[in-house]
């Protein structure tokens, strides 16, 4: 009997966008683990079908910047802009038996709880809940005034995350809220 993708792969991140001309692409990480790629040269990114497709890493550069790891990653198959903007949206994948032991708390991290500020240092809300998408995460978060109001994580909306203070830091919220 086949095993359910969620056995088998563990979600890393998903690509942001493109990066260069040379076909590079920012991947955006859901864990914790600055050494994930020194060890895995092969992933698996998810196409808009929701199959996994291997992708072999040429190259890789990390980039930590507000607690938040970014890498940027060339894959052999992907040799201009135009073939990395395909790409963009996309959740990268790995092999669960592979990715475990070199995850730091051996799971992704939960945002469940995480308080919501605008980017004046409002409060917004909380999340109440993740909801994955074959494009990115999506924040469910319950507002102050007792809304729902859903957010992509993508750069367009999260500016930063402070783990240690459980606090998602937020840009262009009104874009979602004056719809």
């Amino acid at each position: 009997m086949l095993e359910p993708i969620e056995d088998q792969y563990l979600m890393i991140g998903h690509i942001a966008r493109s990066h260069g001309v040379k076909g590079e692409v920012l991947i955006i990480s859901e864990v914790f683990a600055p050494q994930l790629f020194d060890e895995i040269d092969l992933v698996h990114i998810q196409n808009a079908r929701g199959d996994l497709v291997p992708a072999r890493i040429e190259s890789v550069r990390v980039q930590e910047k507000n607690n938040r790891l970014s890498f940027f990653v060339k894959f052999e198959h992907v040799s201009d802009r135009n073939r990395a903007e395909e790409l963009k949206s996309s959740a990268v994948y790995v092999l669960r038996e592979k990715a475990e032991s070199l995850v730091d708390g051996d799971e992704a991290i939960d945002y469940t709880e995480f308080e919501i500020q605008d980017d004046q240092n409002n409060n917004i809300g909380i999340i109440t809940g993740i909801i994955e998408s074959p494009a990115h995460p999506i924040l469910e978060v319950i507002t102050d005034d007792q809304e729902k109001l859903l957010i992509p994580f993508v750069d367009e909306y999260i500016q930063s995350v402070d783990e240690d203070q459980s606090i998602i830091y937020c840009q262009n919220l009104e874009q979602l809220t004056n719809l």
